[in-house]
Formats: C-alpha cells, sequence, structure tokens
C-alpha cells in the first residue's frame, strides 16, 4: 500500500495553562539594572507530544519520564488484582498490518490492566483485503470514537501519515525499517534496571543493520542518553552513512563485544531481502557473527545479553548464551508491558505526578 505523501512530523500538543495562573499575584519588579533570578527547570511530568512516532526528537527528560513511569506501572503486575481503572472509558484500537507476537500481546495485556476499552484489527478479515486504503481504513475506525491508535505497517511513514489525519493519538508500534520506539524503550528500561544508567554505557548491537527499525529506535535513544553505542554486521547488511548517527561501525564482531556493557543480537530478516540473501549460508553467517559463550567473554563480566525477538537460534545467537546467566530477553518482555502500560497512560493525558499521588 502507497504512502503518497512526505514523511512529516505531528503537531505538538497544545500546554494546558494551570488554573492557578489567572488567580497568581505578580511579582514585584526587579530593581533596577538587577537581572530577575530564573528558576531551575524541574522534571518533565507530562509528554510534549500526543502522539508517539519515533525516538527521534524526543528530549531526555521525555524519555526518562517513560522510564520512571514505567517502573510505577511495573509494579501493578506485582499485586494480586493486576488492574487498574486509569484509562476506564477510553477506546483504544491495536491497528496491525504486519504479524506480530510480542508487540501486540504486550499493548493489549498493558491495555486491559489500564481498564481500557481494545478493539484488534487483523487485515485479513478487514476490508483492505477487498482494496481500501491505510487512510480509508483509519477514518472508518476512527468514525467509532477511539482514543488512540495503535499501528504496525510494513510502509515506513503510516503513523506519521495518520497522525496528520486522524483526531485519535497515535502510537507507532513499528513501521516498515523506520523505527519501533516502545521497543527502544523497554530496552532502555531494561538497562537502566540492571545497570542503574545508560549514561556512559557502551551498547554492542550487532546483527541486520539494514533492516532493523529496533537498530533506529535504539541508536537514537541511547545516544540521546549518553551512551556509547558500536554497530556490527556484515558489509551487504550495514547501511550506508549510518555512522553518521554518531556510531562506531565494526565489520568483524569481536571489536564490537570488547569491554561492551550491553551486548544486543539483532535477527537476520530474511522476508525483507526481497528473494536474495546478504550471505551465503546461515552456517557461515553464525561462525563470523553469532554470538558464542566464547565471544561473550570479550565483553565485561557483567554484561548483558539482549534480544528482541524472534530469535533464530544458531543463525545470530547460540542457545546456551540466549538462556544463559547473562540474559535479560525474557526480561524484555516482561518489562514491555509496564512501559507500553506508561506510554498509552502518559498519551492519554496522564502525568508522572497525578500517577504518583
Amino acid at each position: 500500500m502507497d504512502i503518497v505523501e512526505e514523511i512529516g512530523t505531528a503537531p505538538a500538543r497544545p500546554r494546558r495553562r494551570p488554573a492557578s495562573a489567572a488567580r497568581a499575584v505578580p511579582a514585584a519588579a526587579p530593581a533596577a539594572g538587577t537581572a530577575r533570578p530564573e528558576a531551575p527547570p524541574g522534571p518533565r511530568t507530562a509528554l510534549k507530544d500526543r502522539h508517539l512516532l519515533g525516538i527521534q526528537g524526543l528530549e531526555p527528560e521525555e524519555i526518562t519520564l517513560v522510564l520512571d513511569t514505567a517502573r510505577v506501572m511495573a509494579e501493578i503486575a506485582t499485586r494480586p488484582v493486576r488492574k487498574v481503572p486509569t484509562l476506564r472509558a477510553k477506546t483504544v484500537v491495536n491497528f496491525f498490518m504486519e504479524p506480530s507476537t510480542r508487540t501486540r500481546s504486550s499493548f493489549e495485556i498493558a491495555e486491559k490492566r489500564l481498564s481500557a476499552d481494545t478493539l484488534n484489527f487483523s487485515p485479513s478479515t478487514s476490508s483492505v483485503t477487498k482494496g481500501e486504503s491505510l487512510l480509508d481504513t483509519a477514518r472508518n475506525l476512527e468514525a467509532m470514537s477511539p482514543d488512540m491508535i495503535v499501528i504496525r505497517h510494513k510502509a515506513s511513514g503510516a503513523p506519521h501519515f495518520l497522525a496528520r489525519h486522524c483526531r485519535s493519538a497515535i502510537i507507532n508500534a513499528g513501521d516498515g525499517w523506520h523505527e519501533h520506539p516502545t521497543q527502544a524503550l523497554l530496552d532502555a528500561y531494561t538497562i537502566r534496571e540492571r545497570k542503574g544508567r545508560l549514561q556512559g554505557l557502551t551498547v554492542a548491537i550487532v546483527g541486520d543493520l539494514m533492516h532493523s527499525r529496533v537498530l533506529r529506535s535504539n541508536l537514537f535513544l541511547l545516544k540521546t542518553m549518553g551512551a556509547k553505542v558500536r554497530l556490527c554486521g556484515p558489509p551487504t547488511l550495514v547501511p550506508a552513512g549510518i555512522a553518521s548517527l554518531g556510531a562506531e561501525v565494526h565489520l568483524r564482531i569481536e571489536p564490537a563485544l570488547e569491554g561492551a556493557d550491553v551486548v544486543m543480537m539483532l535477527r537476520v530478516q530474511r522476508e525483507r531481502q526481497k528473494g536474495t540473501s546478504a550471505f551465503p549460508t546461515a552456517r557461515e553467517y553464525f561462525n563470523l557473527f553469532g554470538l558464542t559463550r566464547e565471544r561473550v567473554r570479550l565483553a565485561k563480566k557483567d554484561a548483558i545479553i539482549m534480544h528482541p525477538g524472534p530469535m533464530n537460534r544458531g543463525v545470530e545467537i547460540d542457545s546456551a548464551v540466549a538462556d544463559g546467566p547473562a540474559s535479560v530477553i525474557l526480561e524484555q518482555v516482561t518489562n514491555g508491558v509496564a512501559v507500553r502500560m506508561a506510554v498509552l497512560y502518559l498519551l492519554a493525558g496522564g502525568s508522572l505526578g497525578e500517577l504518583a499521588s
């Protein structure tokens, strides 16, 4: 399905003026020649935009806000009754035009735990199979007055397209090769929970860099938060100019892993290679770029191993590593629910201050 308009950015949500502003008493004017001291800005308590279309453009304070809110949301999963009325009377449409297991299930669980009403949209049982356009489908869904639309689409820019034409808040659950913002946020949450920080860490990302929206979102986020990023993959799977985004690029896995705090493996996306192969065989790829126990020893002793899934065992990662003590792969899945709860809550107009109180 073609996206005929260029990718744009969604308009920022207007900031709400505090009710107390009209009653505020103006401060006395400073003496002549004296500069009025400025109060230091406090921590951000709400997102500045009403959509989440990507990580690129988010401020460090916004990323921190999502991660801090997710920590509060994670506590809900420890309760006997894992449900809160935060999004009661809100309707969320899960508009997934590509296959998904973790992301779709994670969003559905997050919505249910927040008491939202949900509608799951499947292209195989919709009018898309009859030739209906993306815009017409979205407009028909919006005619039912949903508050948010979570979209995954094979076309890069599809969420931005909807954001310009829909009144609902749009959440990007992965668009083509472009971005996957909630995956990067849950990865950052997992790293911060394990390491206590993001700034100053060395993160090695290895695998199919060419086709990975997870790579792009993680690269934007980690650089924004002050981490050092190393990228590694075969030359046929390294995008031209990727180093200009501030990452080191390696064509051998060993120097990429040396002294790393975090190792993130990426799946080889054969379905996006359009009938061609970027390497001769899966065995050769594993021999040159697979993460084995021997290669893990090149990283720091307390390094953690990550993978956004689904994994191709024996291709990009050895089963002994995927299931080993350094692996946090299943923690990523668990943390995805809390992070997506945080995103839904904040885009619905919630704030961390209100949640804490």
